[in-house]
């Protein structure tokens, strides 16, 4: 059965157009489904059985499809599915050399697999668990994209004296996307504990996104700042991290974030009141200067027309 299966996945990732077999994913009811679920957990096969088929394909055509899928991610896609153009991609050749449990574990080591590994300390004491995009702007901590970084990057950076940015890597998010990217948090919960460093990147980057959103407006503001692009709505969206996020262990990334967050909290208390009021009450200000600007204007009139007078 698994020969069969693998032989079935293969001829599909070939794209034979003639195979009759294969015609009916070019109808929009199975196209998107069959899709799907290739990258489904229970779905997969041992890579053990693909690997051995791989050999009666050639060119082999499994890696370019991986890279093709994983650029399905990006807001801005690469130009080639066989070459990265960003140069933060783990390459073809890379590709070949990883063993993965299954398909799925290929994709997640091209998104992620030349990550730089993060230094593990133990004197993490993050209290503060909810910051969300609204909050962060509030207290002067800009949201950001990253340009040419590994998918599910994130970092966070504070100014000398006011304010800070987070910044994100940018994701597209359709139908098809949000499946596979559920299944890739899934299988890293399968066998993080096999990995020597915290294999929950990708769980860290859904739960940071999930904790950005408590309202739909916060969705709004990463839709502005370019972090999140998606055909679904706002309120969509949000359902979708929140009640995702909630079945996720909390990855080390995801604390580092947070810690720093809430270390930025903790040391600028003064600072982040000024900014919170002057963000809240920014129009309110400019019409108050504007008002005060033109009573300036008209008193100093009054002043020039009364020192002309004889």
């Amino acid at each position: 059965m698994m020969f069969l299966d693998g032989c079935y996945l293969l001829l599909y990732i070939t794209d034979d157009d003639g195979c009759a077999l294969l015609l009916n994913r070019m109808t929009m009811s199975t196209g998107p489904c069959m899709l799907r679920d290739i990258f489904l957990l229970e779905n997969q096969l041992p890579w053990l059985v693909l690997e051995a088929l791989v050999d009666f394909f050639i060119p082999s055509p499994v890696y370019d499809f991986v890279i093709s899928f994983a650029n399905k991610f990006d807001i801005t896609p690469q130009c080639s599915p066989a070459s990265d153009s960003s140069g933060t991609r783990v390459s073809v050749d890379e590709l070949k050399n990883y063993k993965p449990a299954y398909l799925l574990g290929l994709l997640r080591y091209h998104l992620i697999g030349g990550m730089t590994v993060e230094d593990h300390t133990d004197d993490l004491t993050c209290s503060s668990l909810a910051s969300s995009a609204i909050e962060l702007a509030e207290i002067g901590i800009k949201l950001t994209a990253k340009n040419n970084t590994w998918f599910a990057d994130m970092s966070i950076e504070r100014g000398r004296i006011f304010g800070g940015q987070l910044s994100l890597t940018p994701l597209f998010v359709n139908d098809a996307n949000a499946c596979w990217l559920v299944n890739m948090a899934a299988y890293e919960m399968c066998v993080s504990s096999k990995w020597p460093s915290d294999g929950l990147a990708i769980s860290s980057y859904i739960s940071l996104l999930a904790m950005l959103m408590d309202k739909e407006e916060d969705v709004h503001k990463l839709r502005a700042k370019h972090l999140v692009r998606s055909l679904l709505s706002n309120h969509e969206l949000l359902v979708f991290f929140k009640s995702l996020a909630c079945h996720l262990r909390l990855g080390y990334r995801y604390f580092v974030i947070t810690e720093k967050i809430d270390k930025f909290k903790r040391e600028r208390p003064v600072r982040i009141a000024l900014h919170r009021f002057v963000y809240n009450n920014f129009k309110t200000i400019v019409v108050m200067l504007s008002i005060t600007g033109v009573l300036a204007g008209i008193f100093r009139t009054l002043m020039s027309l009364k020192q002309h007078q004889p």
